[in-house]
């Protein structure tokens, strides 16, 4: 019997959690797979030594989105009707998902290290930043269009994508619904970094470590809120957004620690 236990993965150290995706063949958004993500964001939300996660898959590919053999189950039982409510109920949950990863008090960093496709790119969307494998033959993309004449939406895809990509950009790549390479993806906004497969998860894991140690939990979600957030806002609100998150993570995050030594080494006599 599958468990949500054994289908995420995580392994803690220095501050970074490391989620991998284990729900074979193609991490697809299966509920338990939801649920899985759901306690091991309760878990990390609770454990505030954890600054950033990255979420990866132990499998060959990211996730292929909606699992076609549930829906074929859902489709045989209740017909197309309970198939359409079933799988609204589902995806509810996944958007869920992936608004509490877009505000958990911590980075997440997806790391793409294979397919990255429909629900799947939703997930990955969702994140804080993606890194890709510059794997050959990688596709990343939303096919939903071509599938059923559909704007990708189960996790909120389409405003996610909007805000990566910026609306009329979004809105071709929907419509085109052909999965792109990461080469393509770095140049339209679609992923952070590229790196070759075998440096992908070192690569990312050095980065969130040093994430982590000079920012810290507070330091990490006062980043999210103040660009992520503000960049949501019209720009007089923005400005109070980040005036407050400033100076309350200047209080109690790092800088109290920090500021001797930055003026021991800099604030002598010119």
């Amino acid at each position: 019997m599958t468990t949500e236990a054994s289908l995420l993965n995580i392994a803690t150290e220095n501050g970074v959690q490391v989620w991998s995706m284990n729900f074979a063949p193609a991490n697809a958004l299966h509920p338990n797979l939801l649920g899985a993500l759901n306690i091991a964001i309760d878990d990390a939300t609770r454990d505030e030594g954890v600054s950033v996660v990255i979420l990866t898959s132990e499998l060959g590919l990211f996730s292929s989105g909606g699992d076609a053999k549930w829906m074929r189950g859902q489709l045989e039982k209740l017909g197309t009707d309970g198939l359409v409510n079933a799988f609204n109920e589902t995806m509810d949950a996944f958007r869920a998902v992936c608004m509490r990863l877009r505000n958990a008090p911590f980075l997440v960093v997806a790391a793409l290290n294979g397919h990255t496709l429909a629900g799947g790119l939703e997930l990955a969307a969702a994140c804080d930043l993606r890194f890709s494998s510059d794997k050959d033959r990688l596709m990343i993309g939303v096919p939903e269009m071509d599938l059923f004449g559909a704007v990708p939406s189960g996790g909120g895809g389409g405003q996610l994508l909007a805000r990566l990509l910026g609306p009329a950009k979004a809105l071709e790549f929907i419509l085109e619904a052909k999965p792109v390479s990461p080469q393509k993806a770095l140049e339209i906004g679609l992923v952070e970094r590229l790196y070759a497969p075998d440096d992908l998860m070192p690569k990312t894991q050095k980065f969130a470590a040093e994430v982590a140690k000079k920012a810290g939990r507070l330091g990490v979600s006062a980043a999210k809120r103040q660009l992520l957030g503000g960049a949501e806002l019209p720009l007089a609100n923005a400005m109070e957004l980040d005036r407050s998150v400033h100076w309350d993570n200047m209080r109690r995050g790092n800088f109290p620690k920090n500021v001797g030594a930055f003026v021991e080494k800099y604030g002598g006599d010119s």
